[in-house]
């Protein structure tokens, strides 16, 4: 656990360091620092963030969430949230492989306060339930009985959940009661997971400026020439929507994506899409993992594009559909302008 207390932030550090002074003898928590309300700091020009009152974030939640979230003891295989989505990589994971034959690049842990549906298909449209599938076998095969009993014995765990969520007796909860209060945790955790300190953003704020070549890949992003604005454009770099993107032209399994969720024939190829924050840093590329670099990812847009019956219409604003006709510089703009969204400070989180 030192490497986890080592790491916190200064938001919260004075907070834990008291915390485990009180629970190393004592797991009756004194929670007299702990109960104020955590308030997210919105980043100038960011939406609200979606909260919950269901799972209303305090700061005794955040610390608890984030010890889970870097603690092998939710599952019997020694894997931690934070052994799949690697902070060097924003939280993502490169792939994931299921018994179901999916093959899915994990998406990053970055900014999910303002999303409101989670997963490429849109499977699950409530965060606080979002770690939920994390306790399958493919992931942290999670053992009902051993669970419980690393987390009742544990000299920590006991005082922090009583602290957070008033469990006297984590034994007294039911196993899904138990999973949901862990998942309320870690989402609260996630909830203050922000990038927004980028060179674009210190761009924006007119403390840096852009080398000649990324200004071009600026101006080609924001405008039809490179028509990347109308899908991952705002603050976000992202708008939150599914779209079909042209990167399919037959649809099976996965490939099917939001229909997958809604049944619907116009969903088909249909995917959430992905921040562009630190995109530099979560390769490979799409649903699938299929394309391995920023390069291959241009390449595509620029002349790789399926035009079938449900590709988006705002893939038909370009003068040509299935190519942008980008000149080499161009592409190597937008793919300097890309890295400009790099947070490197994110990873400390």
């Amino acid at each position: 656990m030192q490497k986890i207390f080592l790491k916190l932030g200064a938001i919260s550090g004075v907070i834990f360091l008291f915390a485990i002074s009180n629970c190393k003898n004592d797991t009756k928590l004194e929670t007299a620092e702990l109960d104020k309300p955590y308030k997210i700091t919105v980043p100038p020009g960011f939406p609200q963030p979606y909260l919950s009152e269901k799972n209303p974030m305090t700061e005794k939640g955040v610390i608890l969430g984030r010890m889970l979230y870097n603690d092998p003891i939710l599952s019997t295989n020694g894997k931690s949230c934070s052994s799949c989505h690697l902070s060097q990589n924003s939280f993502s994971k490169p792939m994931q492989h299921f018994n179901n034959g999916y093959n899915i690049s994990v998406m990053p842990h970055v900014n999910l306060a303002f999303k409101k549906v989670y997963n490429w298909e849109g499977s699950v449209p409530d965060l606080d339930l979002l770690p939920m599938g994390d306790f399958v076998p493919e992931i942290f095969n999670t053992d009902e009985k051993q669970l419980f009993q690393n987390l009742s014995k544990h000299p920590i765990y006991p005082g922090f959940f009583k602290a957070a969520f008033g469990i006297n007796d984590i034994n007294a909860l039911s196993f899904m009661e138990l999973k949901t209060k862990i998942c309320y945790a870690l989402v609260q955790y996630l909830r203050t997971m922000i990038s927004a300190n980028s060179k674009f953003d210190r761009f924006v704020a007119r403390t840096e400026e852009l080398s000649p070549i990324e200004e071009m890949g600026r101006k080609i992003f924001f405008t039809e020439k490179g028509d990347c604005f109308h899908c991952h454009g705002g603050p976000l770099f992202t708008d939150n929507d599914f779209h079909n993107n042209g990167v399919d032209s037959v649809f099976t399994g996965f490939n099917l994506g939001y229909n997958l969720v809604t049944q619907k024939p116009s969903d088909i190829g249909k995917f959430h899409s992905p921040t562009l924050r630190n995109i530099e840093l979560t390769a490979p590329y799409m649903h699938d993992g299929r394309f391995t670099t920023l390069e291959d990812v241009v390449e595509f847009y620029n002349s790789g594009v399926h035009n079938t019956n449900t590709l988006d219409a705002i893939m038909f604003k370009r003068k040509n559909v299935n190519a942008l006709n980008l000149t080499d510089i161009e592409k190597v703009a937008l793919v300097q302008f890309l890295k400009t969204l790099t947070d490197t400070t994110f990873h400390n989180m």
